[in-house]
């Protein structure tokens, strides 16, 4: 196990040069000062060496990162999913059918407000944390505001019963949901940045991303089942009559781990030095490297960082690869607590109990999992896993969907556990995204001439998936309300109805269930002060007897369990298969461990001013490129290569002007069109707010908010890109400038570039 949860890097010293077997390789071209500068984590500990070896490593780790390192790095990953998934495993069941009785359209909504935030908060934070020129470095001083701002978030967010029930906790739970969001940004973009620039070894990479990958699944398993399942009762699930204190104290305990990791990591963490001696290619062609910050635009604005992350080959396919998969990805867990009480039913077993039990089997099978994974990864490489990983999701996913309803013979219910290992265990996998964007972002630093944005692809991969998780996380919720989701009966409401209190009355549980509920009178109110049980029924409940409780329950109509089984099972699997498909595109060279090698070399030599090949397109050469003045070089970089080579291919106006006429309407016309569609989102937002404030809130106003969001998120590109073309015709740019500029992002396309000595 130990040999599997480790196996050896790439190289046992960096200052190898290929020497040795296949198992033996390092660097090509970089000198050990400049490893140690730009891979500050990495110890260079060997016999005969300056440094001698550390303690129980035997001949030292000559150019690795140590296991203590990469605890330290992934240890605060444990807080943070503990955190995490204790409130995405019981706080919408919590708010739903237990004393702040929050309304089902305001979650969907707050679902979908939070996510649009996030479609702002987190390309700022990529870029912010990319380029942040501090003494403490580019990550540090977000990890240590984490440590405060994290724990903060959590624990008021469990706290709903400082308001009244109804409306007012449903307006809680928003607000925190959102600040759930931001303080996603601010941890996870700088620490898995952070992880991408521990070590340039292609295995070694693979560890990085196992560890954070176990310490996500303990913590994980720590806060969404194990603690719940010793500490929390169904006072903070489904008795509404009572308070909830055993969630909000689990939580403490948990965000004080999560702060102390976060401060641990920031005072012994180390980032590499900031201030660099100028390489040749630096000196040669200054202006990817020297932003204008001068000016009002900038390349390293968040506009340009996204549209160039986007332009990189390997990583949009990866990107489409893992939208497609991740609008039915999250769907599952967000499910599971509803999954167990009214698709599964409590009569082999009670409700919290299976949820337990369930999360337990998979997030088992995950950790389990991932040093098969990671043996797998080493025997056929890390492209080739993340496609079993995406074909074993498939698997798992389609076998969930065959649960049913559990008459009280156990064999849905045993079978559920199974299955859900089965789905954990193929989920363990999911570290294999990050460490191929890792080798992506080196990838990057060829095209880009020496710039190193982890933060930007690792926001991209984080936030993108998530902005489409929206239908996701709303359209489940919204269904359920508008096939009439029945809440379970409060604990007062709850006739016992075990078979030994009924044995001689001529009864079967469930018809006495039946029987009692459906006889009830006026003003009774046997089921609950908001709706009669007639309504219920009508509503296509059922009562029954929930045999592992001896109480009676109610079982949701067809309607919601069939929602239920679609959207947990049938259409992720959908979603993984489609996500599967992507990834043949994925460039051939890019795809084992000696395409990784001759990318670094090609890496080293264009630093030395070099035209090298590009490793993984074979057949495009990447030249020096030409410089651009700054005064027009930031506002380029709004354009995409369709928009220069529109310019490009119309004559030059007077002086050598380009011609932007056209690049100007086209502008104009994307943004009318983004702010014509937003007046309609408002208006489906103002006409389910009523709505949303029923019982259920069966609205649209959720629906709205998503149409109002991707039309807002679309008028701030094009806006921007508006201002940008009419900044360049302001500046009068030259043609030769913008061919520049097209020219630059070749290697991006795999286009050649074109002869601006004529122009």
């Amino acid at each position: 196990v130990a040999d599997l949860l480790a196996p050896g890097p790439s190289c046992k010293s960096v200052t190898d040069l290929y020497a040795g077997s296949s198992d033996e390789r390092a660097l090509k071209n970089r000198s050990l000062a400049e490893i140690e500068r730009e891979y500050p984590m990495m110890c260079f500990c060997a016999e005969g060496g300056p440094k001698r070896p550390c303690r129980l490593t035997g001949e030292g780790h000559g150019g690795r990162v140590p296991i203590r390192t990469k605890l330290m790095w992934s240890w605060p990953v444990f807080g943070w999913y503990a955190l995490k998934y204790l409130k995405v495993g019981w706080m919408k069941k919590f708010y739903i059918d237990d004393y702040p009785q929050a309304s089902l359209g305001i979650i969907a909504f707050s679902s979908v407000l939070s996510v649009l935030i996030d479609a702002f908060t987190d390309p700022i934070m990529a870029v912010w944390t990319d380029h942040t020129k501090s003494r403490f470095g580019r990550r540090r001083p977000f990890i240590v505001a984490s440590a405060f701002f994290v724990p903060f978030v959590f624990i008021l967010s469990w706290t709903p019963g400082v308001v009244s029930p109804g409306l007012p906790s449903s307006l809680w739970y928003a607000f925190f949901h959102v600040c759930d969001k931001l303080a996603d940004t601010l941890f996870v973009t700088p620490h898995d940045a952070w992880g991408a620039q521990l070590t340039p070894i292609y295995k070694e990479k693979t560890t990085i991303w196992q560890w954070k990958a176990i310490m996500r699944m303990v913590g994980t398993l720590m806060g969404m089942a194990i603690a719940p399942l010793i500490f929390v009762t169904d006072q903070c699930s489904s008795t509404p009559d009572d308070g909830c204190v055993q969630i909000p104290l689990i939580s403490v305990f948990f965000s004080i781990v999560f702060a102390e990791a976060c401060l641990q990591l920031a005072y012994f963490g180390k980032e590499p030095a900031q201030e660099e001696e100028p390489t040749p290619q630096d000196q040669a062609a200054p202006p990817q490297t020297m932003p204008a910050v001068e000016f009002k635009y900038s390349t390293s604005d968040t506009v340009p960082t996204l549209f160039t992350t986007f332009l990189n080959q390997p990583f949009r396919i990866l990107l489409i690869s893992d939208v497609v998969k991740a609008i039915g990805y999250e769907i599952p867990m967000a499910l599971l607590p509803f999954m167990a009480t009214n698709v599964l039913g409590e009569k082999c077993m009670e409700s919290g109990t299976l949820f337990g039990i369930m999360v337990v089997a998979g997030l088992l099978g995950g950790l389990v999992s991932v040093p098969l994974w990671t043996w797998l990864t080493a025997r056929i490489n890390k492209y080739r896993a993340y496609v079993v990983y995406h074909v074993a999701q498939v698997l798992a996913s389609f076998a969930v969907g065959w649960l049913d309803f559990d008459d009280g013979t156990c064999g849905y219910t045993y079978a559920s556990i199974v299955m859900f290992g089965v789905f954990g265990a193929a989920g363990g996998g999911s570290f294999l995204l990050l460490d191929l964007i890792s080798d992506v972002v080196d990838y990057d630093e060829l095209l880009t001439g020496g710039l190193r944005r982890e933060a930007s692809y690792l926001m991209s991969v984080e936030f993108v998936p998530k902005f489409m998780q929206i239908p996701g996380e709303c359209i489940p919720f919204l269904l359920m309300a508008y096939f009439s989701y029945t809440r379970p009966l409060a604990q007062d409401r709850r006739e016992a109805c075990g078979a030994e209190l009924l044995s001689g009355s001529g009864f079967l549980p469930d018809e006495f269930c039946h029987s009692f509920y459906i006889n009830e009178t006026f003003g009774e109110a046997l089921c609950s002060t908001r709706s009669t049980c007639a309504e219920l029924i009508s509503a296509g409940a059922h009562f029954i007897c929930a045999d592992s409780v001896g109480e009676c329950g109610i079982r949701q109509n067809e309607g919601v369990r069939w929602t239920l089984r679609i959207c947990a099972a049938m259409f992720p699997c959908f979603c993984i298969i489609c996500g599967t498909f992507a990834l043949c595109f994925y460039p051939k060279d890019a795809r084992n461990e000696a395409g990784h090698e001759e990318l670094l070399e090609a890496i080293s030599k264009r630093r030395r001013g070099e035209t090298v090949q590009d490793p993984w397109r074979p057949g495009s050469y990447i030249y020096p490129a030409e410089s651009i003045p700054a005064s027009v070089e930031g506002a380029l970089a709004y354009l995409v290569p369709s928009d220069l080579l529109r310019i490009v291919v119309l004559p030059a106006l007077e002086s050598g002007v380009a011609d932007l006429s056209r690049l100007y309407r086209r502008t104009w016309v994307e943004s009318v069109v983004c702010a014509v569609v937003i007046p309609f989102g408002v208006w489906l937002v103002a006409a389910g707010l009523e709505d949303m404030s029923s019982d259920l809130g069966a609205s649209v106003s959720p629906l709205g908010l998503m149409l109002l969001g991707v039309a807002a998120c679309g008028l701030w590109l094009a806006a921007w890109r508006l201002l940008a073309v009419r900044e360049l015709r302001r500046q009068r740019v030259q043609l030769r400038h913008v061919v520049a500029r097209y020219n630059q992002l070749c290697p991006f396309t795999g286009d050649s570039p074109r002869d601006v000595s004529n122009l």
